[in-house]
């Protein structure tokens, strides 16, 4: 055998123990491959499991129209029982300021916190019993001598009923919580009708007020009707309007309420611009004033209404003063509820 002949058979062995780690290699890394398929599906998987378990986690509630958010919450539930802010949430607000009723269109105004005090304390009644026993609607320090509280608790003369006249169980729970509201109502005069910043109430002398409106034919008899709104119809042609006020004030007679001037305009924002004129004082006539009693008119404006057209608004104001005030009082005012300032508006027809 040559010399090259044993040099090759000698590296033989190592060959075949090189092929052998060879083919092991090849074999593991056959399963390695084998095995990471396996592991790569597990993987795959296991992710779509997550993002499906993330997408239902992770719900936009705007997609769900069954999610609904949580209710705000009530600021009535932090007032104070008894005082005023919380009489008006819980009474005079849901029970009294219905449409027609206390919202501005008769007195008290119960359509907010300061319409409501400014309505009741120290103001004067307009309803009284047999015996004139009341002198104001809330008398701060005797809820025995206020009207408010008798109206809610008897039929002070008989033909008025009892207050409030009729509920809707949708907006007050004023049946359910009767016994205490009242008690609260009470609780709040005697303790001395507290304003909404916890001050005792002041009396005062009040401007004189107009308690009726009624409207004629200029120079006759012939009253003129309002509409379902109490707006004054003038009919066509019409050559003159007399207008009647009711006044009432809380310290001064009837025949000493004075300055006694008027203004119209058919401009309601521009009627201060507008120039006074005289308001007639005249003999008293019996009539229905805005809340149904019988009053007594004293004034008088009259108009000339022969030159407006059909569909015309006419807007009057007049001005009154007491012994106690310098300044007279302007009705309506700026401030006046447009259903009030309907009693003082006229329309040709």
């Amino acid at each position: 055998m040559g010399e090259n002949t044993q040099k090759t058979v000698a590296v033989i062995p190592n060959l075949i123990r090189d092929l052998k780690k060879s083919q092991a290699f090849l074999q593991m890394l056959n399963q390695v491959q084998h095995d990471s398929k396996w592991l790569l599906l597990l993987v795959f998987s296991f992710s779509l499991l997550t993002l499906s378990s993330c997408k239902d986690d992770n719900k936009n509630p705007y997609d769900d129209s069954s999610l609904q958010p949580p209710p705000a919450p009530n600021p009535d539930d932090n007032l104070e029982p008894g005082s005023f802010q919380y009489i008006h949430a819980k009474v005079f607000k849901p029970t009294c300021a219905n449409s027609g009723c206390h919202d501005g269109t008769f007195e008290p105004d119960f359509r907010t916190v300061n319409s409501s005090y400014n309505s009741l304390v120290y103001q004067p009644v307009i309803k009284n019993d047999f015996n004139d026993t009341y002198t104001y609607r809330v008398q701060p320090y005797n809820a025995d001598l206020s009207v408010l509280k008798n109206r809610l608790t008897v039929d002070i003369d008989g033909v008025s009923g009892i207050m409030p006249l009729s509920v809707d169980p949708n907006n007050t729970d004023w049946v359910q919580y009767k016994t205490e509201y009242i008690q609260d109502i009470i609780n709040w005069i005697n303790n001395g009708a507290k304003d909404m910043f916890g001050n005792p109430a002041q009396p005062g002398n009040f401007l004189p007020q107009v308690t009726g409106v009624a409207a004629f034919k200029g120079g006759t008899s012939q009253q003129l009707a309002g509409d379902a709104n109490n707006v004054i119809i003038v009919p066509a042609g019409t050559q003159s309007v007399d207008v009647l006020f009711a006044l009432q004030d809380d310290s001064s007679s009837d025949a000493n309420i004075g300055y006694n001037k008027f203004k119209f305009s058919t401009q309601l924002i521009n009627i201060g611009s507008a120039s006074e004129q005289t308001l007639q004082t005249i003999t008293p006539q019996s009539g229905i004033g805005f809340y149904g009693d019988n009053v007594q008119f004293t004034r008088k404006a009259s108009i000339n209404t022969s030159t407006y057209l059909s569909g015309t608004i006419i807007f009057v104001r007049i001005y009154v003063n007491d012994e106690d005030h310098v300044n007279p009082s302007e009705i309506p005012s700026d401030g006046t509820s447009p259903d009030m300032v309907n009693f003082f508006t006229l329309r040709i027809q």
